[in-house]
């Protein structure tokens, strides 16, 4: 009922107003609120900032406030190591999955990259 209310009419978000055409819808998951991650990339003149915080859902509330960061310079041969990125980012996080969530920063990053996004958000 709520995309069939929307879609194909004209809507606005904040100062943007467009027609929406394609909708992702996924399913909900049951999980504990403690496995709930937030992630954004995003372009400045110097390279990539990555902000990531272990607070993630739907109240992920004020990210530049409370997000770990690290800055990928352009020079892409000064990335930072695997335990550079869980040392900087995954403060906060269980070291028990550091090494999948570095693997998913890396490969996300590269997708990033190659796609030449200039900022990207995932809750």
């Amino acid at each position: 009922a709520w995309v069939a209310e929307r879609a194909g009419k004209e809507q606005k978000v904040e100062h943007t107003v467009g027609v929406l055409r394609q909708f992702l819808v996924e399913p909900f998951v049951p999980h504990p609120q403690d496995t709930e991650y937030y992630i954004n990339i995003n372009s400045v003149r110097e390279g990539d900032w990555i902000l990531f915080t272990h607070e993630g859902g739907v109240d992920v509330g004020d990210v530049d406030a409370k997000a770990e960061k690290i800055l990928i310079p352009v020079d892409l041969t000064q990335y930072p190591s695997n335990e550079e990125i869980a040392a900087t980012l995954l403060k906060k996080v269980p070291e028990g999955v550091h090494n999948v969530l570095v693997d998913f920063i890396t490969r996300l990053y590269a997708v990033y990259v190659d796609c030449q996004f200039t900022y990207l958000e995932i809750n």
